[in-house]
């Protein structure tokens, strides 16, 4: 089968869509089938280097939209790209199946196609996300959906929300996880690469650690209050890895007022490869987001041997089981009491780890790229005719 492929998230810095598209091909999703590779040329970014299987012919397609067309459209541009210049290149292609890893597809395909949908904060927390991304998703979403043949959710949280925002069958859905690079695992790091790390990143010599975006729904409000419930001389230090992506005011009020701004470490971006070291060098990770389509950050940590706080709200709970203390993450007081268990218990430390690495071996990138596998099969021999309507 011939199977075209957006992938502009395989271009310049990539996001997780990226991470995760980049794994499943790695792993053998599309083996047995040849697929085009279609990015945006106007970007003027190369395609990450894949390691892809023998069994997948993978050719790259730059496409650049015609010429004043990001003068013309600014922020919009994309739109053109995917409906009028994808849409032409899987036509004058002959593509047998479009895969969409974004969530949308061209609205000019008339072809099986397979889109990939992450999470529904556009539709669950639309506060947190720009307004003019919201609208394309508000807009685009629901035709695609409409459309596919079979949509890949990446959890059940994901598939739930799917289903109740679009109504769109369960025959039809498909849940396939996401999974953290083996890169993550515990290791026996020596005191001179420790103390490196330390010094690159100004760490304490233990500490709490987040990792992600800045933005409200990640909830990093809950946790100052949370380490305000501590006395002085008893606080964990807090290792923040991350970058702002929506500015949140209450955050920002609640660290201004905040009498241990000097217990809070501010990375900023980590290199790829130290990440996995200061997941290793954490004492504990607490993740208290209000909403996540998956949670790769507390499977990261699940899978590194660190034990984890997390909230019990969307599709965190359904990642970590009974791996990681699960609490509301709009109640400091709670959030507190979970992070005393990990920080002053080191037999309580001891069973989270344990349980985490076990938990997080149930995931993986060769599992995930099976299930898509099945689904292409299946979406080349689908009726198209016999799909029931989605509703917006």
């Amino acid at each position: 089968m011939h199977v075209g492929l957006d992938a502009r998230t395989l271009t310049g810095n990539i996001s997780g869509v990226g991470n995760y598209l980049g794994n499943v091909v790695e792993a053998g999703a599309f083996d047995g089938h040849t697929v085009s590779a279609y990015y945006d040329a106007s970007e003027g970014e190369s395609p990450v280097d894949l390691d892809v299987p023998d069994g997948t012919t993978l050719e790259w397609r730059a496409l650049a939209p015609p010429a004043g067309i990001d003068g013309l459209l600014g922020p919009a541009a994309p739109v053109w790209w995917v409906n009028v210049s994808l849409a032409k290149a899987l036509r004058d292609d002959d593509v047998d199946c479009f895969f969409g890893p974004n969530f949308v597809q061209p609205l000019a395909f008339g072809g099986p196609s397979v889109v990939v949908v992450h999470d529904m904060v556009h539709r669950r927390y639309p506060e947190t996300h720009p307004t003019a991304y919201h609208w394309y998703l508000r807009t685009f979403l629901a035709g695609s959906l409409w459309r596919a043949d079979h949509v890949v959710a990446v959890s059940e949280n994901t598939e739930r929300d799917v289903r109740f925002y679009h109504d769109v069958p369960e025959s039809r859905l498909t849940v396939a996880y996401g999974a953290a690079n083996e890169t993550y695992r515990p290791r026996d790091m020596s005191d001179e690469l420790a103390e490196r790390l330390r010094e690159r990143y100004d760490l304490p010599p233990e500490f709490l650690l987040y990792v992600g975006n800045l933005e409200p729904r990640k909830n990093l409000v809950a946790l100052l209050r949370a380490l305000r419930a501590f006395d002085d001389d008893e606080r964990p230090p807090l290792v923040v890895v991350g970058q702002e992506h929506l500015a949140d005011e209450e955050f920002a009020a609640e660290y201004e007022r905040c009498s241990f701004a000097d217990r809070i470490t501010f990375t900023g971006y980590v290199a790829e490869d130290d990440l996995p070291l200061l997941y290793d060098l954490a004492s504990a990770f607490v993740y208290p987001s209000l909403y996540e389509g998956f949670g790769l950050p507390v499977l990261e940590a699940l899978q590194s041997g660190t034990p984890v706080v997390t909230s019990d709200r969307s599709s965190l709970p359904e990642i970590v089981d009974d791996a990681a203390l699960t609490v509301d993450p709009q109640n400091p007081s709670a959030l507190a009491d979970a992070i005393r268990t990990l920080w002053f218990d080191p037999d309580a430390r001891e069973r989270y780890r344990r349980r985490g690495r076990r938990r997080a071996s149930r995931f993986s990138w060769t599992r995930t790229a099976a299930k898509i596998a099945s689904v292409l099969e299946s979406v080349g021999a689908d009726d198209r005719s016999r799909r029931p309507r989605v509703t917006t």
